[in-house]
């Protein structure tokens, strides 16, 4: 049997977009992803069924929780590459509703551009085993779990098997779930842009 890992990361922008934690799912779609065939794989790509991913919270407050938070942790349940999420009728209302008012204009669910966004991209998706806090961010302890907060870009996956058992204590104390709403709602031309930041 495959040994879990977990992955953390900086979240630098607390959007609702990535990750997505509206209709009863969290996803991970649209970043820390492997952006074209030539890039490295990333969290997205090297993450399966059975990890924990961890997103910290950046150091703008105006984007996202600041440090030493944790805005959410996801335990992977599936993983699709973006041609079948998008096709798949459960997730259609993940797509972006095209109203700047509504909370579900930031959907990740985007229709892929060409095969390799189709079939070389994946979503990492969890239904029972999220806690998303976005603005109401929970303090991580340091005490109990030191660096778990990764520092600037990139990822971390080193923790060994006892660190992930103490982290996973920890994080199954609290409800599943959506605590809060996102840190910072996306301006306009964000979300026409859908581009992630340096942070992935």
């Amino acid at each position: 049997m495959r040994k879990a890992r977990l992955f953390s990361y900086v979240v630098d922008h607390d959007t609702g977009h990535a990750p997505n934690p509206y209709f009863g799912f969290c996803t991970l779609c649209r970043c820390k992803y492997k952006k074209s065939r030539n890039r490295p794989p990333n969290i997205v790509e090297l993450a399966e069924r059975g990890d924990w991913i961890v997103g910290t919270g950046g150091a703008n407050p105006r984007k996202s929780a600041g440090h030493h938070k944790l805005v959410y942790a996801m335990k992977v349940e599936r993983k699709l590459t973006r041609g079948d999420y998008f096709r798949g009728r459960t997730f259609v209302r993940k797509r972006p509703s095209g109203d700047e008012n509504d909370y579900r204009s930031s959907g990740d669910n985007l229709k892929p551009k060409n095969e390799f966004e189709a079939k070389k991209q994946f979503v990492l998706i969890s239904e029972r085993h999220f806690y998303y806090f976005g603005d109401q961010a929970i303090r991580i302890p340091e005490k109990k779990l030191p660096h778990l907060e990764k520092v600037g870009p990139g990822f971390r996956r080193d923790f060994d098997i006892g660190y992930i058992r103490r982290f996973e204590k920890w994080i199954t104390s609290f409800k599943t779930g959506k605590h809060g709403d996102p840190c910072k709602k996306r301006p306009v031309e964000e979300r026409r842009a859908e581009r992630c930041k340096s942070s992935c």
